[in-house]
């Protein structure tokens, strides 16, 4: 069981004086004065940056740090994989077109042609993207619906509106996503914080500057948490069978609907938590689950809960720490590297 030494104060039993576990009495004036002051704001809907009123300087999001300090190889197998099915799928149609009535030269610039436009992966990306968005919007209106007293449990339903029929993503697919991510909820006894969905949250360190939002921040029964997860590295004794029924503990989500749970996930959890205890939210920070929903009834696994630890956090907000070092550093490269280029050419 997760002793509450490691936790303190963040472990308390279902039916405890403070409706909010997670949030101790004595920080409510600071969690009110943070709700209250200006949150960073994104100037486009694909912009990689916030902007943070009063100051100049962009705020990066917490992804676009990740990404610049963490490589993703899968995602170029990936895109290779894309770009060479697209390759041999246009070569069918132009020599089934042409090959009988035009040279093999007019087959080949016809051919370089019609990959010309954007990469095939380009537009599965935007695809993946928009599935991702679908869901989280079907699970963001399931859990509102649960603050306000609207779903009862068990429900496994999500709210809000699906996809249009006919779109680039599946709107069956996406309502099927969404419902088993709330299934999950309902399996570990969420209970969302009032501000915890879909939370915008930021850092002002200078040394971390930076801003994303969280899907869900909430307390859940650890008892259930555990049997309807795995931990990333199991802290001692984490069987469900001896823990408490009763106990709830913090938890924060990150819904994923990728093909697998990887490193920059981990990363990108206990960034969330470092923003959390920085603006009052947490005295110390909590369990985070990566939860990963599968996008077609192929993959194998459908549900995937990943816990990870408090213990874990200082092995992985330090990778967050040093990859905003390094985001940094690329930065000014960067810049360095645009000004040499700007003279050379005056």
């Amino acid at each position: 069981m997760i002793s509450s030494r490691v936790v303190p104060d963040l472990v308390r039993p279902r039916g405890a004086a403070d409706s909010h576990p997670h949030r101790p009495s004595d920080t409510r004036r600071a969690v009110k004065a943070a709700a209250a002051r200006a949150k960073p704001e994104l100037p486009s809907p694909n912009a990689d940056h916030y902007r943070l009123e009063g100051s100049d300087r962009p705020m990066p999001r917490t992804t676009s740090v990740i990404d610049r300090g963490i490589g993703k190889p899968f995602l170029a197998k990936w895109a290779g994989r894309l770009e060479r099915e697209r390759m041999l799928a246009e070569l069918a149609d132009v020599l089934g077109a042409h090959l009988e009535d035009e040279q093999a030269s007019t087959v080949l610039a016809d051919f370089e042609q019609r990959l010309a436009p954007d990469p095939y992966c380009e537009v599965e990306k935007q695809v993946a993207a928009e599935f991702g968005t679908a869901a989280h919007e079907l699970v963001e209106q399931y859990l509102l619906g649960r603050l306000a007293g609207e779903a009862a449990a068990g429900t496994t339903v999500a709210g809000g509106e699906e996809p249009a029929e006919g779109g680039a993503v599946d709107a069956a697919l996406v309502r099927r996503a969404a419902d088993l991510a709330i299934e999950w909820f309902e399996a570990v006894e969420f209970e969302p914080d009032p501000l915890g969905i879909e939370e915008r949250l930021w850092s002002e360190d200078p040394q971390l500057w930076s801003a994303g939002t969280a899907d869900a921040f909430g307390t859940a029964n650890l008892a259930r948490l555990v049997e309807h997860s795995r931990w990333n590295r199991a802290p001692g004794d984490a069987g469900a069978s001896s823990m408490d029924p009763d106990l709830r503990v913090p938890l924060l989500v990150d819904l994923k609907t990728s093909k697998s749970i990887g490193v920059s996930h981990k990363v990108q959890t206990a960034a969330y938590l470092t923003y959390l205890v920085e603006r009052g939210r947490l005295d110390a920070p909590c369990i985070s689950c990566i939860l990963r929903v599968a996008k077609t009834e192929a993959d194998r696994q459908p549900v995937e809960a990943l816990l990870i630890h408090p213990e874990e956090f200082a092995r992985y907000g330090g990778a967050f720490r040093f990859i905003r070092r390094l985001y940094n550093f690329f930065s000014q490269e960067e810049t360095l590297e645009r000004r040499h280029w700007r003279e050379k050419r005056s």
